[in-house]
């Protein structure tokens, strides 16, 4: 006879089963955990390494920022606070140079806008200084989001974010944008523009995956066509590259309608810019 008592095979393979998946969905939540945590740990890291390389000390002090040509970018913010937006205009003419000078006609002015936005609660030297690092200090980050949202497999969305580190501590050059360097010598909408077009790049790899983010993929790339022309082709050849891999004919709809929506939000701006080449330098 069969004592009752004593568990059965069935149950015992039972038991066994119930104790490997719980095994395993421990296993699964501790390497979560810890992938989170290596990548808040990463995220911190680079970040405060670019904010601290920037001197805050000197962010927080009301004084008028200088050095390259940022100098050159003090005034422009504050034209558009005391004369354009105080006429619901966006760009316009001065007459406080020589004959005169377009202001953000050839120049981008979402940037400026920022400036004027965070003016409205610090003082003005303040408030440019930290638009104007507001691209680097956030790069580690974007590039961080562009690799979670694209859902590249772990530890490539950790690796993009100290790529971005890297090369934003890059001194081979001091001009051409994107770097620390660029930006502290005046090239701040560059690497704003390219903070947006890393946000842009992951809401559009995971939407055409998933159908999702129309909005602030838009939304995204127009921001970044507007901080920086340069930073503009970067996008294009990116989201046509996105295209060549992914583009089907269920993927096509979302792709239109999102990069013309994109396009259509920069357009204001856009459009008078290219148009009207004749009247640039060379």
């Amino acid at each position: 006879m069969t004592n009752p008592n004593l568990p059965t095979d069935n149950a015992l393979t039972d038991n066994a089963l119930t104790e490997t998946r719980m095994s395993v969905a421990t296993a699964i939540f501790v390497e979560r955990r810890t992938q989170l945590a290596l990548a808040a740990a990463i995220i911190v890291f680079t970040t405060l390494m670019v904010f601290f390389t920037l001197q805050p000390s000197l962010i927080f002090r009301n004084n008028t920022p200088t050095g390259g040509d940022m100098g050159a970018h003090v005034y422009g913010p504050a034209y558009l606070r005391d004369h354009l937006l105080t006429s619901f205009r966006l760009s316009g003419w001065s007459n406080d140079w020589y004959a005169g000078l377009p202001i953000y006609r050839f120049y981008m002015v979402v940037p400026a806008f920022f400036i004027v936005l965070l003016d409205v609660l610090l003082p003005y030297g303040m408030a440019f200084k930290l638009v104007a690092v507001m691209g680097v200090v956030t790069l580690p980050v974007c590039c961080w989001i562009f690799g979670r949202l694209a859902r590249f497999a772990y530890p490539i969305p950790e690796l993009f974010a100290m790529v971005g580190l890297v090369y934003l501590l890059d001194e081979s050059y001091t001009i051409y944008g994107g770097n620390i360097a660029s930006t502290m010598a005046g090239e701040f909408s560059f690497s704003i523009a390219l903070s947006f077009a890393m946000l842009a790049f992951g809401f559009f790899a995971n939407g055409m995956q998933t159908g999702k983010h129309r909005i602030k993929a838009a939304v995204c790339m127009a921001l970044a066509i507007l901080c920086h022309g340069i930073v503009a082709i970067y996008v294009a050849v990116g989201l046509i590259l996105m295209a060549v891999l992914w583009l089907d004919r269920r993927r096509l709809r979302w792709f239109i309608t999102t990069a013309g929506t994109g396009a259509l939000l920069s357009a204001f701006w856009v459009g008078p810019f290219l148009l009207n080449h004749a009247y640039m330098t060379d």
